[in-house]
């Protein structure tokens, strides 16, 4: 895979980087003496661009975190599997029931919106999400908060961190400040490889998400790996979660605002949000639908909004 890296950013810890458009991706290797944990497989051919050749280096076989089922993070599991057979996987257990399933997991987060509401998903969408999805590969064992998987030597607590999935699912090394978050918190956006911001934050519902923001706030944290953004260090990880809780605060905000300006569907209304926001590009206003759908449900729920069932549905702020 070209442009692919893979870099030890810490004892026994290597970041595998490939590109994706133009943004990276991240997979995460945290070595022991009689095991690794491979944090997510990337996409497919990210395993033989990073992973396997660092547990071919560790010389361990590896356990498979897989944090939440989007196929940018689990779609070379099947080649993981092929250089591991029996390789022990584990995902949080909300998000087991679509992982290993690809069209599930497609029609469940890709196109969940496409159905109740005006959210376009093409048939190029699906096509392009399947050829990004790999092999299907039997479910994983599901994750328990708290877990602590022993590598020899040294061991890795499993933390839930809900919000991007139900079942989203972090890895902590505590002796080493080390935290691999995937797409736990999500910043003022994903970025480019130029910082500019390029995917919105996606989450619900948003309390969810702010409880896993504040969670990994709270933590000691030396060295912040996710999915996409650089690496960070502490000074630069309080940023980003701050940025994380911020950015869910204006969103809401944004959500209310583009209410308030009249009726409309979901897309209209990730289009007002969208045009609020400033900076993300053009054709990324569908990617809103999850953030402001959630923050839409809390305003319904307060008696804030109503919504007529469509489809597509249509919203409408409450006096």
């Amino acid at each position: 895979m070209t442009g692919a890296v893979v870099r030890e950013v810490a004892d026994r810890v290597f970041a595998c980087e490939q590109p994706d458009g133009p943004r990276v991706i991240r997979q995460v290797v945290i070595g022991g003496d009689d095991a690794a944990l491979v944090i997510d497989t990337g996409l497919p051919a990210s395993p033989a661009a990073g992973i396997l050749p660092v547990l071919e280096r560790l010389g361990v076989p590896p356990i498979v975190l897989l944090t939440h089922p989007d196929g940018d993070h689990v779609a070379g599991t099947a080649e993981v599997l092929a250089a591991y057979p029996g390789a022990r996987i584990v995902a949080g257990a909300g998000d087991v029931p679509l992982m290993g399933v690809p069209e599930r997991a497609i029609r469940e987060r890709y196109a969940r919106f496409s159905e109740t509401d005006d959210v376009p998903f093409t048939q190029q969408m699906h096509d392009r999400a399947v050829s990004r999805f790999g092999e299907p590969f039997d479910a994983p064992e599901p994750a328990t908060d708290g877990e602590t998987v022993d590598l020899g030597g040294r061991s890795v607590t499993l933390l839930a961190t809900p919000g991007h999935s139900p079942g989203h699912t972090a890895a902590w090394l505590a002796a080493d400040g080390v935290l691999a978050a995937a797409d736990a918190a999500m910043g003022r956006a994903i970025t480019d490889r130029a910082g500019n911001a390029y995917i919105p934050a996606m989450y619900a519902p948003p309390a969810t998400y702010r409880a896993t923001v504040a969670r990994l706030a709270a933590l000691p944290v030396e060295l912040l790996l996710t999915g996409h953004e650089p690496v960070m260090d502490a000074a630069a990880t309080a940023v980003f979660l701050a940025e994380s809780a911020a950015t869910c605060d204006r969103l809401e905000r944004l959500t209310t605002e583009a209410l308030q300006a009249g009726p409309g569907t979901l897309l209209q209304l990730c289009g007002r949000v969208h045009a609020a926001y400033g900076g993300l590009p053009a054709d990324r206003v569908r990617d809103l639908a999850l953030t402001v759908d959630g923050h839409l449900a809390d305003l319904v729920a307060a008696r804030r909004a109503e919504v007529s069932p469509g489809p597509p549905r249509v919203f409408r702020s409450n006096p």
